[in-house]
C-alpha cells in the first residue's frame, strides 16, 4: 500500500469517527430535550422518563450499521478499507478491538444484520416527535458524511457506489414525507405516544441484538427492524429498569451562571435578553431582601412569548426554567412542553382531569403551551377549549408558587386571547415580543449548525448566502420560517454538496467540509435568482468593538482593518447596506 493510500485511509478513519460521535451525541441529546414531553406522551409519570437518552443511545448504533450496510452491502465485495472503517464502527458500538479474522466476521455479521433493519424505525422519533423534527437535517447530514466516507475510502467512487447514495436519499426522504406537520390532533398525539412506547422495547431488543456476543450467536437478533412485524402490545408489559434521575451536583450560582451563558449565546433576541436579565436581577434582589428580612413583593412569573416560528420561543422557555430553577422561585426548574392535544380531551368530562394531570407534571417547573391561542374559539362555542382555560387559571393562581405559565403563539393571535380573557390578562404579567431574525442573523445561524458538522464557509458562499437571507426577509409573511429556514437551507446545501462530490475519486477532507457557492441553496429561492443575485456588487456593515462601518462584502469572512481603532478584526457576517443608483443619492 503507497504512503498516499496510508494518509487517506487515516485521514478517513479519523473523520469518520468523528461522524460516529456526532451521531450518537445527536442522538443523546435528541433523548434528553424529549423528556419535558416524555411524562404525558407516555401517559403519566413514567419510571422510564429519565432512560430515554439511554434508548435513543441504543438506537444510535443500529442506525450506524445500517447507514455502513447501505454504502458496503455485499460483505465479499467490501475492501480492506472499508474492512477498517468497519473495525472503527464495531469499536464504537462494543467498546473493544476486533482484529485478524474475527473483524472479517464481525465486519459480516454487521451488514447482514443491518439488513434486517428499517431506515423508518430507525429514525422514527425524529419523523413522530415534535421536539425532534428541527434535527432532522443533522440527522440527514451525518448520514451522507459517512455514506460518503464509506464509498470512497479505497480512492474511488464507482457509479453503484453513487446508486446507493442515492436510495439512501430517497429513504430519507420517504421517512421524512410521513410525519404530521404538528400535534394538533389526538391521532398525531397517539403517534408520538406510540413512537415512544416503541422506543423503550426497540432500545432494549437492540441493546441484547448488537453486543460484543451477538456475532457469535448463529442467528443474531435483528434489532430495530424486527418490529416490523410485532405485536407491540404484546410485550409492552415488559418495561426495563428504570434508571433513576440525574443528580445536578452544580451549585445554584452555578446552575444561574449557565443558565445566562445559554442566554448570551444566542444569536439576535437583543430584547428579550435585556426582559430576561431585568427581570433575574429583580428576583436575585427580591431574595437578598427576603434573607435580611426585608419587605419583598413578587410579580405575575407567567410569561407569554408572541412571535412567527422559528423565533426562538422554545428554548429561551428552558432556559428561563433553568434560571428559576436556580433562583429558587422553583424547586425543580424543569420544563413541560404542550399545546392543545396535550391539554383537551376528545370526550365531554375528561379535559378537565387531563389538563390538570399536565399541570400536576409541571409543578415546580415551568409549563410551555405552544399555540396557546388555539385554545380559545372566537365564536365561544369551544366548549372543551374554555373548560382546559378554566382549569388553568385556577391552578394558576392556587399554585402560583409551584407554577410557572408560558403562553405562545402568532402575536395578533395571542394579543386576542389575552384580551378577550380578564383571567388570562390579569395573570400573566409580562409579554415578550420575539421579533424576526435578520439576514444577518439567519447566516449565523446557518453557520453555528454548519460548524457543529464541521462545514466551513468561503466569501463567495457567505455572500450568496447573505443575498439569498435578505431576499426572503424582505419578502416574508407571518410564516417566515426564521431558524427553521436557516436549518433547512443547510440541509439542502449538504445535498448539493453530496451531489457534487459524488464521482470525485480523491475525496478529501476539505472537500468533505467545504460548502463552495455552487453548493449554497437557500430555502425558498431559486437557485438561478440566488447566482444572479451574488453576481452583483454589494456593501454591509461590520462593526469593530461597537464602531459601525461599511465595507465591501467580498471581504466577509477575512481580517480586515478597522477604520477607527486601526486593528484588524474579523468581517465574519455584516447587514447588508442598499446603495443608491449614481444620481439619486443627490436627487435625495
Amino acid at each position: 500500500m503507497s504512503r498516499s493510500s496510508d494518509d487517506r485511509i487515516i485521514e478517513s478513519i479519523r473523520l469518520y469517527r468523528e461522524a460516529l460521535d456526532e451521531t450518537q451525541a445527536l442522538y443523546i441529546e435528541a433523548g434528553k430535550l424529549v423528556r419535558g414531553s416524555y411524562g404525558w406522551l407516555g401517559g403519566g409519570d413514567d419510571p422510564d422518563a429519565a432512560s430515554v437518552a439511554d434508548q435513543m443511545n441504543d438506537l444510535h448504533q443500529g442506525f450506524l450499521m445500517k447507514v455502513f450496510a447501505t454504502a458496503v452491502p455485499d460483505a465479499s465485495a467490501k475492501n480492506i478499507e472499508q474492512r477498517q472503517l468497519g473495525r472503527v464502527l464495531l469499536e464504537h458500538i462494543w467498546g473493544k478491538s476486533v482484529l485478524g479474522s474475527q473483524l472479517h466476521e464481525a465486519v459480516d455479521w454487521l451488514i447482514g444484520a443491518a439488513d434486517e433493519f428499517q431506515w423508518s424505525d430507525l429514525v422514527r422519533p425524529f419523523v413522530e416527535l415534535p421536539e425532534l423534527r428541527d434535527h432532522w437535517g443533522e440527522l440527514e447530514t451525518l448520514a451522507m458524511r459517512m455514506a460518503t466516507l464509506l464509498t470512497s475510502v479505497d480512492g474511488t467512487v464507482s457509479a453503484v457506489d453513487n446508486d446507493r447514495i442515492g436510495r439512501m436519499k430517497e429513504q430519507f426522504d420517504a421517512a421524512r414525507g410521513r410525519a404530521p406537520e404538528t400535534l394538533t390532533r389526538e391521532v398525531d398525539t397517539s403517534n408520538a405516544r406510540d413512537a415512544l412506547t416503541w422506543l423503550r422495547e426497540e432500545a432494549k431488543r437492540l441493546r441484547e441484538g448488537v453486543g460484543p456476543t451477538a456475532a457469535e450467536k448463529p442467528t443474531p437478533l435483528a434489532g430495530p427492524g424486527g418490529s416490523a412485524g410485532r405485536d407491540v402490545t404484546a410485550t409492552t408489559s415488559t418495561k426495563p429498569a428504570a434508571v433513576d434521575e440525574p443528580i445536578d451536583e452544580r451549585s445554584p450560582e452555578e446552575r444561574l451562571a449557565d443558565a445566562k451563558a445559554k442566554l448570551n449565546g444566542l444569536i439576535g433576541l437583543e430584547n428579550i435578553k435585556d426582559q430576561i436579565t431585568t427581570l433575574t436581577n429583580f428576583l436575585a434582589m427580591e431574595r437578598r431582601r427576603k434573607e435580611l428580612d426585608l419587605p419583598t413583593s413578587r410579580p405575575s412569573l407567567h410569561l407569554a412569548f408572541v412571535g412567527n416560528p422559528g423565533t426562538g420561543k422554545t428554548t429561551v422557555a428552558r432556559i428561563i426554567a433553568e434560571i428559576y430553577g436556580a433562583l429558587g422561585i422553583l424547586e425543580k426548574g424543569h420544563l413541560v412542553e404542550t399545546d392543545r392535544s396535550g391539554l383537551v380531551a376528545e370526550y365531554a368530562g375528561q379535559t378537565g382531569p387531563k389538563t390538570n394531570a399536565k399541570i400536576d407534571e409541571a409543578l415546580d417547573g415551568v409549563l410551555f403551551i405552544d399555540e396557546a391561542y388555539t385554545l380559545i374559539d372566537e365564536s365561544g362555542q369551544d366548549q372543551y377549549g374554555r373548560e382546559a382555560i378554566q382549569t388553568l387559571l385556577k391552578r394558576m393562581e392556587d399554585q402560583r408558587d409551584r407554577l410557572v405559565v408560558i403562553l405562545a403563539g402568532y402575536p395578533v393571535e395571542m394579543r386576542q386571547m389575552i384580551r378577550s380573557n380578564p383571567g388570562l390578562s390579569s395573570r400573566v404579567g409580562t409579554t415578550m415580543q420575539f421579533s424576526d431574525y435578520s439576514p444577518e442573523a439567519l447566516c449565523r445561524i446557518f453557520e453555528l449548525i454548519a460548524n457543529k458538522s464541521k462545514y466551513t464557509l468561503p466569501t463567495e458562499s457567505r455572500r450568496r448566502l447573505l443575498r439569498g437571507f435578505t431576499y426572503l426577509h424582505a419578502n416574508r409573511d407571518r410564516h417566515f420560517g426564521n431558524g427553521r429556514t436557516s436549518r433547512n437551507s443547510l440541509e439542502r446545501s449538504v445535498r448539493r454538496l453530496a451531489n457534487r462530490i459524488a464521482t470525485v475519486e480523491e475525496v478529501t477532507r476539505e472537500l468533505l467540509t467545504t460548502l463552495e457557492p455552487e453548493d449554497i441553496e437557500v430555502a425558498g429561492v431559486d437557485p438561478m435568482h440566488l447566482k444572479a443575485m451574488a453576481a452583483q456588487p454589494g456593501k454591509v456593515r461590520v462593526e469593530c468593538k461597537g464602531i459601525p462601518q461599511v465595507i465591501d462584502d467580498q471581504l466577509l469572512g477575512t481580517e480586515v482593518q478597522c477604520e477607527a481603532c486601526g486593528e484588524t478584526f474579523l468581517a465574519d457576517w455584516g447587514e447588508p447596506v442598499l446603495e443608491l443608483p449614481a444620481g439619486e443619492e443627490e436627487a435625495l
